[in-house]
């Protein structure tokens, strides 16, 4: 019975230690498991900001010119000159820009020339209306592939009639108006390919000439007098233009 006893008791002694280090050695293989996810993840890499990729762009556009100012009846001048103020005519045109593209839209830099049929003062005549334009386009889609925008932008217009002031002695000589002016529009963008674009987008074009180029010298159009001999006139001369355009761009 003695030795029944001491066999036991001593079992028991010797059972405890294994048990604990069995114990301790289940929980380090936890930790270890637990841990082996955290260190296998790969560290967080910021997407590198999108700077945009410039591009070139040809432009086809319809013009229409509002009869506000430009009514073909007007007259401006003083003792030096006298400026046959026309109506200008509906008519085609193109131009060229360049630009860049960002995910939230595109800024562009365009230079657009149309050429017009003119009437005055009971005749007729051309002219050349140019423009360098300054325009972005803000995207309220960014899901391709269509992409509807807003346009806004500056446009600084000069426009050139054939035989259209006079001088002192009658004779009739190249006219020009130079001003500045105001875009707002809206449009449609859809890729072409992976580096092509197509744009379509109507506009009004708020133009206002301020200064008249004669064969004398440019005045401000506020230093002419209505019908010559009449009061001064006050203010430049309103122009708001509708134009379509209609734009195929290329990723440089």
């Amino acid at each position: 019975m003695t030795g029944t006893g001491d066999v036991r008791g001593r079992g028991g002694r010797t059972a405890a230690p294994a048990d604990g280090k069995i114990r301790l050695l289940g929980l380090a293989l936890l930790l270890a498991a637990l841990a082996a996810p955290a260190q296998d993840e790969p560290p967080v890499v910021p997407q590198p900001p999108d700077k945009g990729a410039f591009f070139f762009e040809v432009t086809s556009q319809y013009l229409s010119f509002s009869r506000i100012d430009l009514n073909g009846s007007m007259v401006l001048g003083d003792a030096d000159q006298v400026f046959f103020i026309p109506r200008i005519k509906t008519s085609l045109g193109f131009g060229i820009g360049l630009g860049r593209r960002f995910r939230s839209g595109l800024w562009s830099f365009s230079y657009l020339v149309s050429g017009h049929d003119v009437s005055f003062q009971g005749r007729d005549g051309t002219a050349v209306s140019r423009l360098v334009q300054v325009n972005a386009r803000t995207f309220l889609l960014r899901t391709p592939p269509l992409r509807p925008f807003l346009h806004f932008g500056l446009n600084f217009p000069w426009l050139k009639v054939r035989k259209n002031v006079a001088d002192r002695d009658g004779k009739l000589s190249d006219a020009t108006y130079m001003g500045v002016g105001a875009n707002a529009g809206a449009g449609l963008l859809a890729p072409v390919s992976s580096r092509m674009f197509f744009s379509a987008s109507l506009m009004v074009r708020f133009v206002g000439y301020l200064y008249a180029f004669g064969p004398v010298k440019g005045i401000d159009v506020t230093d002419l007098f209505d019908d010559v001999t009449g009061p001064r006139h006050r203010r430049y001369l309103r122009s708001p233009v509708i134009a379509l355009e209609l734009s195929l761009g290329y990723e440089l």
